[in-house]
Formats: structure tokens, sequence, C-alpha cells
């Protein structure tokens, strides 16, 4: 293949917006960790879940995915205000080991669940093949679109946990909880909200998800791999640094897939990721420690 200035800005555009794909993904797992101390598995699950959802709704002909994707998201939220008072209610106070085995538990139940409602086959909804083009560069509109609803979650999340008083509060509890706690803040409250938020951000990121690639009930398992490893890439308390992990891994797959193969770009991920990590075990993008 002729590496052209056109096809390997194709690849990097393409990983970029897939990466904030990824990003999305990765950002409701790490807020739920930031604040709750809780390292949620399952959430991949609920985004696997969306994904069905939609494409039932699509198939039926009850709505568009992003009609669909629009009532999903309230949606979640609620559930997850729900499954933060009753399953995840006591996981904050396990190990992290327990953590990991209870919400990877979850997990592989959301998994086969699908599997057993919608069967092992690959799902996938037909793309509309409008592009844009500019420079050599051919993007589908649906990547676009989805780049840039994931870009703008990012943004608006980044903004409400800077700038508004409750993302503040959630911020104060997730870099010092009994500080935060002494502090007069209901952190039990507080972890109810950005579980329900990483639900929220869960549906968004499985209705785009949706439309640009395909899915099976192990896909699942795929994106909580994926998105445990953006998130330590980026750091483990920093939310808006795993979206930008998530793009510069989107855009590190595609030059990998480019230059060799897709199996070779996902094993070089792995090995950039432990090379990182032996250099900076925070992550890349390290935020000042409270005690």
């Amino acid at each position: 293949m002729e590496f052209s200035p056109s096809v390997i800005g194709q690849m990097l555009f393409t990983g970029a917006l897939m990466g904030s794909i990824y990003g999305a993904v990765a950002m409701g797992f790490s807020l739920i960790f930031g604040v709750a101390k809780i390292i949620n598995f399952a959430h991949a699950g609920v985004v696997l879940w969306v994904m069905y959802g939609v494409l039932v709704a699509v198939r039926s002909g009850v709505a568009h995915p992003y009609v669909a994707g629009l009532v999903a998201i309230p949606l979640c939220y609620v559930i997850g205000h729900g499954v933060q008072r009753t399953l995840m209610a006591r996981v904050s106070a396990m190990s992290d080991d327990m953590q990991i085995i209870y919400t990877f538990g979850l997990l592989l139940v959301l998994t086969y669940m699908a599997q057993f409602f919608f069967g092992p086959d690959v799902h996938f909804l037909p793309s509309s093949g409008l592009a844009v083009e500019f420079g050599g560069v051919v993007l589908q509109v649906e990547t676009i679109i989805a780049g840039a609803l994931a870009l703008g979650s990012a943004l608006a999340l980044h903004a409400f946990l800077s700038r508004t008083w409750l993302g503040k509060a959630i911020r104060a509890s997730a870099d010092n909880r009994r500080g935060a706690t002494l502090m007069g803040l209901d952190v039990v409250r507080l972890s109810r909200v950005a579980m329900a938020l990483s639900f929220a951000l869960a549906a968004l990121a499985g209705t785009i998800l949706v439309t640009v690639t395909t899915f099976y009930p192990l896909r699942g398992l795929e994106l909580a791999v994926l998105a445990f490893v953006i998130v330590v890439l980026g750091g483990m308390d920093n939310v808006f640094a795993s979206f930008v992990a998530g793009v510069l891994i989107g855009m590190f797959e595609a030059l990998g897939t480019l230059l060799f193969s897709p199996s070779i770009a996902h094993m070089a991920i792995y090995a950039m990721i432990f090379a990182v990590l032996l250099v900076r075990p925070q992550g890349l993008f390290r935020r000042r420690a409270t005690k």
C-alpha cells in the first residue's frame, strides 16, 4: 500500500474519531472510579445493552438511533441511581480484588443475558452511505456525528465538573472522601449521582457505537478491557484524560493497522501501555494527590 498523505490523513482522522468514541466509553468508567472508588467492569455491559436496545428500536421502526438514544440517556440515568442504591451500595467497602470479581461477574451476567435473548450473531445498523470528503480524506457522516457527540459529551462533562457546584462537590468527594464528609458533603448521594451519570454516559456511548460498528454479546467484554486500558493510561481519577487517552489509542490503533495488521496493532497498544506505565505508573495525565 502506498503511504500517501491522504491515506495517512484518512487513518489518523478515522482513528481519532473512533478513539473519541472509545474515550466516551471510558469516561463513565473513570467517573465512577474517581468518586465511588469502584472498578466497575459492568459499565461495559450497560453500553452493550443500550446498543441492543437501539438496534431493537430501529429494526422495529419505533425510532431513529439518535432518538432512541435521547430516550436511553435519561432512562439509564434513573437506572444508574437505583443500581447504586442496591447492587453497588456495599461495593465501595470491598477490597479492590473483590470489587473486580463482583463487577466482572455482573458484566458476565449482562453479556450472557444478551447472548440468550439476541443470540451470538453479529449485528449492525445499515449506513446512510453519506460521506464528507476534504483533502483526499473521506469520512462517513455517522462517524463524524459520533465523534462530535463524543467530544461534546467530554467537554460538557468537563465543564460540569469544573464549573458547577454539584460538579465541584463530586470532584471534592473523588479527591478526598473523608475531607468531603467533614466539610458536610453527602458523599453517599454524590456517589449515586456519579453512578447515574456514568450510566447516562454508557447510554450515549452505546448509541453512537451502534451507528458506526458491528457488535455481538462478547463485545461487552472487549469494551470492558478497552475502557480499563484507556482509564489506566490516562490516569484512574481523571475523567477528561480518559477521553484524550481514548483518542490517542484510536490513532495509534489506526496507524498500526495501516503499517502492519489489526492484530499487531492491538498487541502494540498493550505494549505501549506497558512501557508508559513503567515510566509513569500513575498514567499520562497525573492529578495532584490529596491526602
